[in-house]
């Protein structure tokens, strides 16, 4: 699924048992996607550590 602008994504993370960050995609540039993440920091990514957050009905 492409991103984009007002998607909900989840982070790729790390280590086993880390929880993942959620926010809010800005912007794309090409292969990169800035996010704003829940906790107020914003961050520009890979989309490939990104995927999206189904919306709940």
């Amino acid at each position: 699924m492409e991103l984009r602008k007002g998607m909900r994504v989840r982070e790729l993370t790390k280590k086993v048992g880390q929880v993942a960050r959620t926010g809010t995609v800005l912007d794309v540039h090409g292969a990169t996607v800035e996010v704003r993440w829940d906790d107020g920091h914003t961050s520009s990514l890979s989309h490939g550590f990104l995927f999206p957050i189904a919306e709940k009905k």
